[in-house]
C-alpha cells in the first residue's frame, strides 16, 4: 500500500482513487505554496462533510446538530455518583470472570483497576454499569488480539503500530479535536469515506490507538 504522510489531504484521498495524494498535485499548479494547498484541501473537507450531511434526514441532521453544540442527553456526575458507579463497576468485574481481564490483572493489577481507566467506559455508557463493564471486557479482547497479550496492561504507544496503523493514524481519517465542546467534552471523529483504503484490522487497531487519545484528553 503506498504510504504518504505529506502533505496527504484527506478530502482528497476521500475522492481520488489514487492512494497516494501527491499525485493528485504533479502537473496542475507546482507554484502553490504549501499554505495554499492546505486552504485547498481543507475546502475539499469541508465539501465533503457538507456533502454528507445532505444525505441525512432531517431527523437525523437535526440529532447531529444537537450533539455538536451539546443539546440533549446530558450526563450530569456528581463525587458520589462517581463513587457509587465505581463500586458498582468493582462488583460486576469480580462476577464477570474474564480472561483477558484476569490476564491483564496479573500483569499490572494498578491499570485495569485505576478509576481514570474504569471512568472512561462509564462515561461512555452514561453510568450504566453493566454496558460499561462489557465495553471495557471487549476493549481488552481487541487490545490483546490486534497488538499482543503482553500490552494488555500498558497504554499502546506510537512504537506499537506498524507501518500500516502509522499510515492510517497519518491519513486524517481520525481526528481529535483541538479543542472541546461548551461542556468541557473532547471532540473525536472519523471520516468515512475514506474507510475503504485500509483494511478492516486496521481500522480497529487505528480505532482502538485514537480512541485511548481521545479518552487521556478527558478529566477523571
Amino acid at each position: 500500500m503506498a504510504s504518504s504522510p505529506e502533505g496527504c489531504g484527506f478530502g482528497n484521498c476521500a475522492r481520488l482513487p489514487c492512494s497516494d495524494s501527491t499525485s493528485y498535485w504533479e502537473g496542475r499548479t507546482p507554484e502553490m505554496t504549501q499554505e495554499q494547498r492546505q486552504t485547498h484541501e481543507m475546502k475539499d473537507t469541508e465539501d465533503l462533510l457538507a456533502s454528507e450531511l445532505d444525505k441525512l434526514s432531517m431527523k437525523e441532521r437535526s440529532e447531529a446538530y444537537d450533539d455538536v453544540h451539546c443539546v440533549g442527553e446530558e450526563l450530569k456526575e456528581t463525587p458520589g455518583m462517581i463513587q457509587k458507579s465505581l463500586l458498582e463497576f468493582d462488583e460486576a468485574v469480580r462476577q464477570e470472570r474474564n480472561a483477558f481481564y484476569e490476564l491483564a490483572l496479573n500483569q499490572n493489577r494498578a491499570f485495569v483497576e485505576d478509576p481514570s481507566f474504569r471512568l472512561k467506559f462509564l462515561r461512555a455508557n452514561m453510568h450504566n454499569v453493566g454496558k460499561s463493564v462489557r465495553h471495557m471486557m471487549k476493549f481488552l479482547k481487541y487490545k490483546a488480539q490486534y497488538f499482543g497479550q503482553d500490552k494488555l496492561a500498558r497504554d499502546i504507544t506510537l512504537a506499537d503500530l506498524n507501518e500500516e496503523d502509522m499510515e492510517l493514524m497519518l491519513s486524517g481519517l481520525f481526528h481529535i479535536q483541538e479543542g472541546r465542546d461548551r461542556m468541557g467534552r473532547v471532540v473525536f471523529y472519523m471520516l468515512s469515506g475514506m474507510m475503504g483504503r485500509f483494511r478492516p484490522e486496521a481500522m480497529v487497531s487505528g480505532r482502538l490507538r485514537a480512541g485511548q487519545n481521545a479518552a487521556a484528553c478527558s478529566p477523571i
